[in-house]
């Protein structure tokens, strides 16, 4: 007897099953995709015990013939493609035609489906695979799937199941993207029998995402617009104050798919990437469309991951869509007035009344030097501001333009703005201006030197060196081999001519060896990083007024005034409300 055997349709279904169906969140997932591609405009998903014991999912969609719906359990049948053609240009979101089959292979399973003007329906109830009864009957148009006891019949597979907790946070990140990715439809979740969600229907993106992320994340969602080769992008972005500790917070979507795509999940942390700290992730949620016949969304068995044609031309476009984006974000007054307000509210009272809270040392009185006010108070003392509002202050905000108050510390910048007191780290601020001219896309000024410096290296840093010229010329520099591991500076960019360019080359090429930048765009980044250190104004130096206006006037005219080249925060408010709170003037 051969030692090869044919499967039986049952375990071949089953087998199938451990790919497409992982946990009660892939059936969720798998059905609500066949509703949408069924055209319905209200989907409801009923849960028990976090879809282990029962998953219920209802629409209003298209339905299926008596027929169709036998052919639906069978593997491999599907309405949404018929040839080879199909199979490269997808723009359904099922289309294997194997998500029925192996559901109902793993559980017992039934099968309600009304086709549009039909007078009745088709019920089929599945246990394990095997048909058990079809029957006609009376039912609603559109269709509803019930599946109960998932993995019922493979113990092996139902153990590795998690609490219902676990596994209806799984549920939940599914449907909450799905809800994203359609707008136009009403959608419900329900767990035990009590609404968890019940988002319905609603014109463009951003009202579904105030009901998925909150009021308070949408309210501060910049769009974005961007179309270049074929590709666009579109959705919002959040400004870098607003940070995650992982990257559940990114909604990429491609052709109305969520995908969890790290090519594309490196694109949008690049753009973000001297704004925010490493390790943090910013709210995005984002759509690309490009045509099917450049993506393939069939290389993965439940349909997460998918694969560019050109996928270097893909993630250019989205970096450069962001930085795009970015570029047109500017804080109200404060960018950092939503961090940890009555913490800093409790320290900043420390500094001025001379005393210590916790391990917070408290700046004594006589570092703080006033400045002649340029205008009035724009608030009287006893008075909370009126409100402001917010899109004026949008288009017209200018840190130049608020009234400054004096230096604390020799370190900070203290300003006034209509929501109250504005640090900014004077350090912190420098550095982004710095920053933003040597990574800026312009042209760079180079500062001839009066007399070339010569810079001797170790043979490491000479090999390391060697290899950066090119993108240390497009910055500014002028830098040629002087023999042996000695190199000749003749010139640097403009915003550094004050500064040792011996100290700024030796600190970029040990943080080269550490970070090993793999292409000149991260070269360029980690020299501008350490350059802006060098050529910054330091924390602890006295400025006079007309320096720090200055100051205030380059921070204005860049791009993204939010933190340093390291992520960190530049700016904070204490809102006028807190204060007041302080002193128990409220």
């Amino acid at each position: 007897m051969g030692k090869i055997a044919i499967l039986p349709d049952i375990l071949c279904n089953q087998i199938a099953a451990g790919e497409v169906v992982e946990r009660p969140a892939a059936v969720v997932k798998e059905l609500v995709e066949n509703s949408i591609d069924a055209r319905s405009t209200r989907i409801s998903v009923s849960l028990l015990d976090g879809g282990r014991r029962e998953i219920c999912v209802v629409d209003n969609g298209c339905g299926m013939s008596s027929e169709d719906s036998l052919l639906s359990l069978e593997r491999h049948a599907t309405s949404k493609i018929r040839s080879i053609e199909d199979l490269n240009a997808i723009s359904s979101l099922g289309f294997r035609g194997e998500a029925l089959p192996s559901i109902a292979a793993v559980s017992r399973f039934e099968l309600n489906t009304c086709e549009q003007g039909a007078l009745g329906g088709t019920s089929i109830r599945v246990d394990g695979g095997v048909i058990k009864d079809v029957r006609e009957k009376g039912l609603p148009p559109g269709t509803q799937v019930l599946v109960r006891d998932l993995f019922y019949c493979l113990p092996a597979r139902r153990k590795f199941l998690r609490k219902a907790e676990t596994e209806l946070a799984y549920i939940t990140d599914q449907f909450l993207r799905v809800s994203l990715a359609n707008p136009h439809i009403h959608l419900q979740l329900k767990s035990q029998e009590k609404t968890v969600y019940d988002h319905p229907k609603c014109e463009g993106l951003l009202p579904r995402a105030s009901r998925v992320l909150g009021q308070e994340i949408a309210g501060s969602f910049s769009p974005v617009d961007f179309e270049s080769g074929g590709v666009g992008i579109s959705g919002f972005i959040t400004p870098p104050d607003i940070q995650r500790t992982n990257s559940q917070a990114l909604f990429l979507f491609v052709n109305g798919r969520s995908v969890y795509d790290r090519l594309l999940q490196r694109a949008v942390l690049t753009a973000y990437e001297a704004l925010i700290p490493r390790g943090k992730f910013p709210v995005a949620v984002l759509f690309l469309t490009v045509s099917p016949e450049r993506v393939d969304v069939n290389v993965h068995p439940a349909k997460r991951e998918i694969r560019f044609r050109d996928p270097g031309q893909v993630t250019s476009t989205v970096r450069t869509a962001l930085f795009e984006a970015l570029s047109k974000v500017r804080p109200k007054f404060s960018p950092y007035s939503r961090q940890q307000p009555e913490i800093f509210a409790r320290q900043t009272a420390a500094a001025f009344s001379g005393t210590r809270m916790g391990n917070v040392a408290a700046f004594p009185r006589r570092t703080i030097e006033f400045f002649e006010p340029a205008a009035p108070a724009r608030a009287p003392v006893e008075q909370t501001p009126a409100p402001i509002d917010e899109t004026a202050g949008e288009q017209s905000f200018s840190f130049s333009k608020l009234n400054l108050i004096g230096q604390l510390g020799n370190s900070f910048i203290l300003l006034e703005s209509p929501e109250g007191l504005v640090l900014i780290d004077q350090h912190a601020a420098h550095e982004r201006i710095v920053f933003s001219s040597l990574s800026g896309k312009k042209t760079r000024a180079a500062q001839l030197l009066t007399r070339a410096v010569v810079v001797e290296l170790l043979p490491k840093e000479a090999v390391l060196l060697e290899s950066f010229l090119p993108s240390l010329c497009a910055l500014g520099f002028e830098i040629e081999p002087f023999g042996g591991g000695s190199f000749a500076v003749h010139a640097v960019p403009a915003c550094l001519s004050g500064f040792k360019p011996e100290e700024i080359l030796r600190d970029y090429l040990r943080y080269a060896e550490e970070e090993c930048p793999a292409n000149e765009g991260e070269m360029m980044l980690g020299l501008a990083r350490t350059a802006s250190c060098h050529g910054s104004v330091r924390a602890g130096q006295k400025l006079k007024a007309e320096e720090i206006r200055r100051l205030l006037e380059a921070l204005d005219s860049i791009d993204t005034p939010f933190t340093c080249p390291h992520g960190r925060p530049l700016s904070h408010t204490v809102p006028y409300d807190q204060i007041y709170r302080f002193f128990k003037r409220t």
